[in-house]
Parts: structure tokens; sequence; C-alpha cells
């Protein structure tokens, strides 16, 4: 008999719950769809609260007058079943203001590396 056992990093994957609400909400015709919606316009907080790593980069120049101290942030996560490194501007309560830079992969260890290469 074997034993399969998750790998620890997808308790981070905030996806199967996402399904799960919107299949609970919408039904199941057209998921696919909706999901992606969701996705789409909430891009920025699943990836931050996904994460399983992140660095501070610094501090973000503004070309406004803007008041608020905003940070540069790298951040490793886990995300619909795949490994994900980005950066992210974040405010002085670190809530996510905006992502960029994302790009996915099949390993932790490519996710690790590029990460690390990222901060580095």
């Amino acid at each position: 008999m074997t034993n399969l056992h998750a790998h620890p990093h997808t308790a981070f994957d905030r996806f199967p719950q996402l399904r799960r609400d919107l299949i609970a909400e919408f039904g199941s015709e057209n998921i696919d769809a909706i999901a992606e919606h969701f996705i789409a316009a909430e891009r920025a907080d699943f990836h931050w609260d996904g994460r399983i790593a992140e660095m501070n980069l610094g501090a973000w120049e503004q070309l406004d007058d803007a008041d608020e101290a905003v940070e540069r942030v790298a951040i490793l996560g886990y995300f619909r079943s795949r490994y994900y490194v980005a950066t992210c501007l974040v405010d002085g309560d670190r809530h996510v203001q905006w992502l960029f830079g994302l790009r996915h992969f099949d390993s932790f260890k490519d996710a690790e590396w590029a990460f690390l290469v990222s901060v580095g």
C-alpha cells in the first residue's frame, strides 16, 4: 500500500477553497470562467496571502507626493498547485497594493532559487 502525502506548501494554496466557495455561491456551471474573473480582480491578494517566504527589498520611490510609505517585497509562494516568485508593493500596514514580476515554477527548488537570486 502506498501512502500519499501532500506537500506542506499545499496548505498555502487558496485556490481549492476559492473554488469551493464559488461553487457554493454560483453553482458549478462555468465555474472555471468565474474563478478566473475573481483571480484577475484579486491577483495581488491571492499571491500575497499564499506566500511562503518574503524579503523586504527597500522603499519604493514614488513619483508623486504621496504621504504613505510603500515597501518593495519579494515573495515566494504557492497558488493553483504551482510555486511562484513575485515582487509586491505593500503599505505600512503590510497590505499588498501591487504585484509585478510574477513568475511561475513547477518545483520548489526552481522557485526558491529564483527567489534567492531576486533578493541577492
